[in-house]
């Protein structure tokens, strides 16, 4: 049973208490991401992730290191589009060493200027990595394009030119805005002591004081983009996004089992008409991203420079044949089963436990419970699944990457549904 316990300041703890493990696992949300940046300070979120593992005035970062491995345990962070969250995984009987070290992290942080000159170094040179990923400059560039002046389609790590046009005093005014207690939300799921883990974090986040209200910017509106981008490789990488659904929406299930059929497993219809009957592709797979505003449903294939036309006149066949004739019993079926089975074995992870409970405390303000997903679940039906691809799968919105060597690649390409 989750226990929910709200702070005199606001922050929210979460607890679930597992008695049949050993671990105990915690993660720290802080209801802010790259959606609330700006152009200018593209990437202060996840610049400030990685400056809260440099040292407090308590501790140094090797000390941070130190003192969790002294005990077995791991630390890590994540900066997404919504959030930001700290997360630690122990023994149970050593949960108060975790929380003690990310806590002191959260509300002690020395964000240095000699610190952050030097995490700037490092930002720059993770920036560079995914940049040099084809697979993720075509999606990051065409995200960029379908959301074009909306925090949304910013990249989560900023880029070279944003990272490098901040200093240390934007990521201090970045805590002083956002890390505020009601925006903190920890969930915790495992086996430890609940009363003695909840008396510890309010000992430890009883000096935060509430902040003032930022309001959240507007869903963004979808721009159809079409490019091709020429880089020095051998692969050509290929992204389709359109519209998709808010992490909220009623129809989220059916949203997964969609993206499950035409392209999100080994039977999938994308996967054997495309990489098993014709041996055209390695990867090729759909994939949904949904948020508190609105969402979006794409395909990823990486191919032979020459077989693009081919693969994309392949995916578009099948976006027509499943607006046309929908999905069999048996796809949906076997979608259903799937959806419950990953929902299910999830519940073995204690990590998997703690992040579900906070993201059903950040985006519903509310647990969703299991026998409520499952029932869900069971209810969708193939005539809602063929409705939905044909409510999101619109030409007119349809936007397109391709990125690869230039002396192999067209000018432009189609997709013709």
């Amino acid at each position: 049973m989750i226990q929910k316990t709200t702070l005199p300041n606001g922050v929210r703890v979460l607890t679930e208490v597992v008695n049949e493990v050993y671990s105990a696992s915690i993660g720290v949300y802080v209801d802010v991401g790259s959606e609330d940046e700006t152009l200018k300070n593209n990437g202060v979120s996840h610049c400030l992730e990685h400056m809260l593992f440099k040292g407090t005035s308590k501790r140094t970062a090797l000390e941070i290191s130190q003192e969790i491995e002294d005990v077995g345990g791991s630390l890590g962070a994540a900066t997404g589009k919504e959030n930001t969250c700290f997360y630690g995984r122990v023994m149970g009987d050593q949960l108060d060493v975790a929380v003690d070290l990310l806590l002191d992290m959260i509300v002690d942080a020395n964000l240095s200027k000699e610190d952050f000159e030097l995490e700037r170094q490092v930002i720059l040179e993770e920036i560079k990595m995914y940049d040099d990923d084809p697979e993720d400059y075509a999606h990051e560039t065409l995200i960029l394009n379908v959301w074009p002046d909306h925090p949304l389609g910013l990249p989560i790590t900023g880029t070279v030119e944003t990272v490098s046009g901040f200093d240390e005093k934007v990521v201090r005014q970045h805590v002083e805005q956002f890390y505020r207690p009601e925006r903190l939300v920890i969930s915790i799921a495992g086996n430890f002591d609940e009363k003695k883990v909840i008396d510890q974090i309010a000992a430890a986040v009883s000096d935060m004081k509430p902040g003032k209200n930022h309001e959240k910017v507007g869903a963004p509106k979808m721009h159809k983009y079409r490019a091709v981008k020429h880089r020095d490789i051998d692969q050509a990488h290929i992204s389709i996004v359109s519209n998709g659904l808010s992490i909220t929406d009623e129809q989220r299930y059916v949203f997964a089992i969609l993206d499950l059929c035409l392209g999100g497993n080994m039977s999938s219809r994308l996967f054997q008409e495309v990489r098993e009957k014709r041996g055209l592709v390695y990867t090729i797979n759909s994939f949904r991203e949904s948020h508190r505003a609105n969402g979006l449903f794409g395909v990823y294939a990486g191919a032979s420079p020459k077989q693009v036309g081919t693969v994309l006149d392949l995916v578009s066949e099948e976006f027509m044949r499943m607006k046309s004739e929908g999905f069999t019993e048996q796809e949906i079926n076997r979608g259903k089963i799937q959806l419950r089975a990953e929902l299910l074995l999830g519940l073995e992870s204690m990590r998997n436990r703690s992040a579900r409970s906070a993201y059903g405390e950040l985006f519903y303000g509310r647990q969703l419970e299991v026998d409520e997903i499952v029932a869900d679940i069971e209810r969708v039906t193939s005539a809602q699944v063929k409705d939905l691809a044909n409510h999101l799968i619109q030409p007119d919105l349809l936007s397109m990457i391709v990125v690869g060597p230039e002396d192999e690649l067209q000018e432009s390409y189609e997709l013709a549904c």
